[in-house]
C-alpha cells in the first residue's frame, strides 16, 4: 500500500475525501439535513421501523420479514468485523476534522448505518420497479454520505459498509425460498 496508507487511521485519500467535504460542501442548511437523516438511522431505526410496518401488514409480511433478516443479518456481520478490526473513528485521527452531532462511541469499520440502508435498499430494488426502489436507494446513498459529511466514519468505512450490505442482502435475498415462502 505503501504511501497511499497513513497508519491504523486510514488512507490519505480517506482524509483528503473527508477534508474536502468539510472545507468545501459544509453549510448550515445541509449540516440539519445531515444530521436528522444520520438521527434516524441509528441503530438501523428507520429502517427496522419500515421493515416491521411491512411485516405487521398482511399483504407484505413476506416483504417485511425477509427486509427484516436482511437489516438484522448484515447488521450483525457489521458488529462482528467493527469488534475484529477496532479501526478509531477520523475524528480521532484527523485532527483538523471537526465531527458534527454526538460521538460515536463505536468502532468506525464498517459503516453500520450504510450496511443497514443498503441491506434494506437492495432487498427493495428487487422486490419492486420504478419510482419506490429508486426512493428508497436514493435515502440509502443520503444515508451512506451524511456519515462522511459528518466526520463520522472514513469513506472505506462506506464502502466496505456497501459492499457488506450488498454480499450479505444477495445471500438472504438467494435463501428466501428456504427462509419462507416471500413475494
Amino acid at each position: 500500500m505503501g504511501m497511499l496508507y497513513y497508519g491504523h487511521g486510514g488512507f490519505v485519500m480517506d482524509k483528503a475525501i473527508l477534508i474536502g467535504i468539510q472545507e468545501y460542501i459544509r453549510n448550515d442548511y445541509l449540516t440539519s439535513v445531515m444530521l436528522f437523516v444520520s438521527g434516524i438511522g441509528n441503530f438501523g431505526a428507520v429502517w427496522l421501523f419500515m421493515a416491521m410496518l411491512l411485516a405487521f401488514r398482511r399483504s407484505s409480511r413476506g416483504q417485511g420479514l425477509l427486509l427484516l433478516i436482511s437489516i438484522l443479518f448484515c447488521g450483525g456481520v457489521s458488529e462482528c468485523i467493527k469488534h475484529a478490526v477496532m479501526r478509531p473513528r477520523p475524528f480521532l485521527q484527523i485532527p483538523d476534522l471537526i465531527l458534527l452531532g454526538p460521538v460515536p462511541h463505536s468502532f468506525s469499520f464498517p459503516s453500520g448505518h450504510t450496511i443497514c440502508a443498503f441491506a434494506f435498499a437492495f432487498i427493495i430494488w428487487r422486490m419492486h420497479r420504478g419510482g419506490v426502489r429508486l426512493l428508497v436507494m436514493g435515502f440509502a446513498v443520503v444515508m451512506a454520505f451524511s456519515r462522511l459529511y459528518l466526520g463520522a466514519h472514513y469513506p472505506t468505512d462506506v464502502l466496505a459498509g456497501l459492499v457488506i450490505a450488498c454480499l450479505g442482502s444477495t445471500l438472504v435475498w438467494h435463501m428466501r425460498k428456504k427462509i419462507g415462502k416471500v413475494s
